[in-house]
């Protein structure tokens, strides 16, 4: 473990911003952004999460598929939130204004992260307290590791009547604090016993594909998704780092996150990115198309053929292709889209996969996109609107931020956000557990239920670890 990097040697340097902030708010007359960035000894940020998560503080954990990049965020400093339709549009708006008078210092820019409900319009069950409809959040300490480095951003909104240097000290004592912690030996407890789980019985929940498969008859509706929720009791609290870790080990190739909030931590290893801007190169990516792994690699490889050769999970995964170009179409140019999908290949499933590039419109942001993109046919249907009003009328739960949009955005205008899939709500002894899947004309309800099961699984061992 390396020595961690003092803060006190840049107390000058950081105390100069936050009164240039100060000033500037003062003619203002408005709250400043003000972020100050510094190259830091690396540092694991898993590790650092694992260490010290305590339900008393919030925090946020999130590392890219690939590796590339890990973001590790610690103390509230400030919140962009929004409700409704225009939700994702009250966000952008927001970050803009506070981005036009920032006052920003160092290498690494200022940062958001945060997510989304999945439908603003459903009931929100008391579950997901604290996990509003837009919730991005301007972490205290933020730490970001890639390959190019580790950094740390401290970043704060100054107000005219804020003291710099008292705010310079808060933020020095608040890095010791968290480093104290991270340097002190770790809590050592038992693994959790699981003691039951409550959900809707078998014959209920595919009663409830039977139903959809009218819908999908009936209606000018070609697909609805349809998910299971699973709540799991433990014999003690379920740690989220264990659980991350467990994640971590069983599926390297999926993104990692964790939400801390209000006592509560959504996390969750998801396979499915929704889409990535940087220097306006971007990424989205098309999955839907699901079979099972075999431990064995000749019969894993032909299962994986028999995914690619199945017509009807390949007129599924093109029906998400096509809506996904439809959908970019208004803000990107040089779309490039394979003419056939590839295997994703996760601890217990395979997907069907194709990757999606272009070049975003100048005047457009990340955010835009995302209200675009979010639900995708993977997650909602097609056609959108009657999907979604059939989930909302039959599925039975709160999804919250399950299936939503979960990510960052930062000041130069990048940022990632992913689809939180394969995900569970942790709260004390109770851990509440998603899957789903995508309901068309040829679905089999035993085979979809068997589906949800495997999905399950990933988390369910990892839970118990």
């Amino acid at each position: 473990m390396n020595a961690f990097t003092p803060l006190e040697p840049h107390a000058q340097a950081l105390t100069q911003v936050f009164e240039q902030a100060r000033e500037r708010a003062a003619r203002l007359g408005t709250p400043v952004l003000a972020s100050y960035a510094l190259a830091i000894n690396d540092m694991d940020l898993l590790a650092l999460f694992c260490r010290v998560d305590r339900p008393d503080t919030d925090s946020v954990f999130w590392r890219a598929a690939d590796g590339g990049k890990s973001l590790f965020g610690w103390g509230v400093a400030a919140e962009l939130s929004g409700a409704g339709e225009q939700r994702f549009a009250a966000v952008d708006r927001q970050w803009q204004q506070w981005l036009h008078s920032a006052v920003i210092a160092g290498p690494q820019p200022p940062t958001l992260c945060g997510g989304f409900r999945f439908d603003h319009q459903a009931s929100a069950s008391s579950a997901w307290q604290g996990f509003g409809d837009a919730s991005m959040r301007l972490m205290s300490l933020l730490l970001i590791r890639d390959d190019d480095g580790c950094w740390l951003v401290c970043q704060q909104r100054i107000d005219a009547a804020d003291n710099a240097r008292l705010r310079c000290e808060q933020v020095i004592n608040e890095w010791n604090a968290l480093m104290d912690r991270y340097l002190s030996p770790p809590l050592t407890a038992q693994a959790p016993q699981h003691t039951r789980d409550q959900f809707l019985p078998r014959a209920c929940w595919e009663s409830k594909i039977v139903h959809a498969l009218d819908a999908l008859r009936q209606t000018s509706m070609k697909k609805v998704v349809l998910a299971r929720e699973v709540i799991s009791e433990f014999s003690h609290a379920v740690s989220p780092g264990r659980t991350l870790t467990r994640l971590a080990s069983n599926d390297p190739s999926a993104y990692l996150f964790a939400f801390r909030r209000q006592q509560s931590c959504f996390l969750g290893a998801s396979p499915e990115r929704l889409v990535k801007l940087h220097d306006g190169h971007l990424q989205t990516l098309a999955l839907a198309g699901t079979i099972r792994r075999d431990p064995a690699p000749e019969q894993d490889a032909q299962l994986a053929q028999a995914l690619m050769d199945c017509a009807k999970n390949r007129d599924e995964h093109a029906v998400v292709v096509q809506i996904i170009e439809n959908d970019l179409a208004p803000w990107v140019s040089q779309l490039q889209v394979p003419p056939a999908p590839s295997i994703q290949r996760l601890s217990r499933v395979q997907h069907l996969s194709t990757v999606i590039e272009g070049q975003l419109h100048a005047q457009s942001s990340l955010l835009q996109v995302v209200a675009t993109l979010h639900p995708t046919p993977a997650v909602g249907g097609h056609e959108r609107q009657q999907a979604m009003e059939h989930i909302r009328r039959f599925e039975g739960f709160d999804r919250g931020w399950y299936a939503a949009p979960l990510g960052w955005l930062d000041a130069r205008g990048n940022g990632e956000f992913i689809v939180g899939l394969r995900s569970a709500l942790l709260n004390g002894e109770q851990a509440r557990l998603f899957a789903g899947c995508g309901i068309v004309h040829c679905s089999d309800p035993a085979s979809e239920y068997e589906e949800t099961c495997i999905k399950l699984a990933g988390m369910q061992l990892a839970l118990q670890a």
